[in-house]
């Protein structure tokens, strides 16, 4: 797999955006870092990446999609309820269950 640096890029501006929502909703400063971080992964991962010929690429971008919605949806909840240490712990499982799926996929359809 490679990875397109100008939608990488777009991914980052997006997701830096998000970030700036999440410390606009929350005034706190780990729901900006932790929110433009946690959604710049799975939007990297459907936007940024592309195929060298595997058929992986398109079970990716679907984890991506499951995995970004999961992502919003989860730092909404977490920006009007303001808990950080089940912040921390909640994105940190999901980033860390997000990149072995992708690594599963990738490394089975090899």
């Amino acid at each position: 797999m490679k990875i397109n640096p100008i939608f990488a890029l777009i991914a980052f501006a997006i997701s830096a955006l998000a970030g700036y929502g999440f410390y606009s909703l929350s005034g706190g400063l780990l729901m900006a870092i932790g929110g433009g971080l946690t959604i710049f992964l799975p939007l990297a991962g459907l936007l940024a990446l592309s195929s060298d010929g595997h058929g992986s690429i398109g079970n990716i971008r679907a984890l991506s999609i499951v995995f970004l919605v999961v992502e919003i949806i989860v730092n909404i909840i977490f920006s009007l309820v303001g808990a950080q240490t089940a912040y921390i712990i909640t994105n940190g499982i999901l980033i860390l269950v997000y990149f072995l799926i992708g690594y599963a996929v990738s490394r089975a359809l090899k």
